[in-house]
Order: structure tokens, then sequence, then C-alpha cells
């Protein structure tokens, strides 16, 4: 819903929202995109308090995740709707 909430919440500014209009007239905007960088994230959990439709989780099962550049700890919208299980980036 790209209401910037955990964005706004989060202390080691690692969140990145763009929002867009959407086309569907029961919804006011969507995220065009949606990035969190790990390497910034301090898994303080605040974001998943501030969200009000439960979108973002800490409880996905992932505890390792690696990579092999520093910029595939960006994640975006794609990944993380993914839930890349396996642990890898």
């Amino acid at each position: 819903m790209a209401c910037q909430m955990c964005s706004t919440i989060c202390p080691a500014d690692c969140i990145s929202i763009v929002a867009m209009d959407d086309p569907r007239p029961d919804v006011e905007k969507a995220p065009e995109s949606f990035d969190i960088d790990l390497l910034r994230c301090v898994y303080c959990g605040l974001c998943v308090e501030a969200c009000p439709c439960d979108a973002i989780r800490l409880d996905t099962g992932i505890y390792e995740i690696a990579a092999d550049t520093r910029e595939k700890f960006v994640v975006d919208k794609e990944f993380l709707l993914n839930n890349d299980t396996d642990g890898t980036l």
C-alpha cells in the first residue's frame, strides 16, 4: 500500500519505497519499488510493528543470508514476495 510507515520508523534508513497511483478504484496507491538494504538493516523489528497490513515479516525461517557481492544484499519487491526460502540471495 506504500504508506511509508516502515521507512519512516526505520532507524537504519534501509527501506526505500517509491509510490505510484494504483489503477484499481479501491486502492489509493501501491509501491512501484520497495527495496531493503540488508547490510544496513539492524533487524530491530520496528518496521514489522509499524506496518498496518502485516506486509513485513521477520518470522520467515530464513536465518542465514549469503551473497557474493554487496549489491545483492539490496532486495527488491519481487525477492520479498518470492520469500526465498533456501536462504541464498
